[in-house]
């Protein structure tokens, strides 16, 4: 997404929510190892009997046909290469129900939804982005955990019960084998190299990787260091991670300052000539975050939606492409994907106004 665009959004978020209503980071740690839509937070009961997964998914199919209901408007930002195989396991799943896939940048999703709600149109069921958080103050949210939300960690749902997170973005350097050895990369001041002059890319929304620069290394620090670099090498921002992990594997860049593990490891596993690297701590983002609209124009298609994104065979298909699922009963795939990463980072989610301060100080360092 254009820097210009995602940093619009953020001030366009704050100047919406704040109608729509009416008016520092942890330090690094230990990596580690249905009826119509209403207003309270729902999460499956597990002391009553073991959880049966496919039975909770056919009492929400059931409700979502009962009521009629043809299809649901799933809008994420996962890229459609990705998202295709996912939907066809929905439709396989709950065939009278179409899924409508609708992607963009998360910015451009949330700048969208944003815009019906002021046009009092109610399009979206269920969201999947990572700045799915902003629209909780603006009211757009339903308190809603799924019956599958049993089976991922507190610490990836919000407190709220607005949303949930099916999978987090673990922060690395992504470089080309062709021109980069793992050993010629082992802190950040290695970018300072020579070898690197014209070579360094970044994307233009990573924000979160600069909350863990500043969290490690202190505000002038982390800044100095982002100025050497760009004063002495150069770095050519990006818009998005896709398009960065297919420049360095084709070799038009060397080495990406940052990019998200998943990236590298699918065209690592199509025989691509790339491959990825930790600097540590290493910054967690708490991506993939699930929202169901308050408003959703299908409601019990939107449940059925939200359960299916966290249910086993969604989380296994996401980890078999690279990413860090949430789910605590579905490992990585491969399961030592991340070992060796022995410290980490978890960003804290921001509140639109810190996001936009915090987007607008990364812009003018990579000027």
């Amino acid at each position: 997404m254009s820097r210009i665009l995602r940093f619009a959004t953020f001030a366009l978020s704050g100047a919406l929510i704040a109608a729509a209503c009416g008016g520092g980071g942890p330090a690094a740690t230990s990596a580690p190892s249905a009826p119509a839509a209403t207003s309270a937070a729902t999460t499956a009961p597990s002391a009553a009997g073991a959880f049966n997964e496919a039975a909770e998914a056919t009492k929400l199919y059931d409700a979502a046909t009962a009521a009629n209901e043809t299809e649901v408007n799933l809008y994420s930002s996962i890229n459609e290469e990705e998202a295709k195989p996912l939907l066809d396991i929905w439709t396989k799943a709950f065939p009278k129900i179409k899924a409508n896939y609708i992607r963009a940048s998360e910015s451009a999703l949330i700048s969208r939804i944003l815009t019906e709600a002021q046009g009092n149109k109610n399009n979206f069921d269920v969201v999947a982005t990572t700045s799915t958080h902003l629209l909780g103050p603006a009211g757009l949210s339903l308190k809603y955990f799924p019956p599958n939300a049993q089976k991922i960690p507190d610490d990836v749902k919000d407190k709220d019960g607005l949303w949930f997170s099916i999978y987090t973005n673990w922060n690395i350097v992504q470089f080309n084998t062709s021109k980069v050895k793992k050993g010629d990369i082992t802190k950040y001041e290695d970018f300072l190299k020579p070898q690197f002059k014209g070579q360094i890319i970044i994307d233009d929304s990573d924000i979160e990787w600069y909350q863990g620069l500043i969290a490690s290394r202190g505000q002038e620090k982390a800044d100095q260091l982002i100025k050497d670099i760009v004063k002495t090498n150069g770095v050519t921002v990006i818009d998005g991670h896709g398009t960065i992990n297919d420049k360095i594997t084709a070799g038009e860049f060397a080495v990406a300052l940052n990019q998200y593990v998943n990236q590298p490891e699918r065209s690592k596993r199509q025989g691509g000539p790339t491959d990825w690297l930790a600097i540590e701590p290493v910054t967690i983002i708490t991506a993939g975050k699930v929202a169901v609209a308050k408003s959703a124009p299908h409601p019990n298609s939107a449940k059925l939606m939200a359960n299916f994104l966290v249910s086993t065979d969604a989380q296994k298909y996401l980890a078999g492409r690279g990413r860090q699922t949430t789910r605590t009963d579905v490992p990585l795939d491969p399961p030592d994907l991340l070992k060796g990463i022995s410290k980490t980072y978890t960003a804290p989610v921001l509140p639109a106004a810190e996001q936009a301060e915090l987007q607008k100080k990364f812009k003018a360092l990579f000027k």
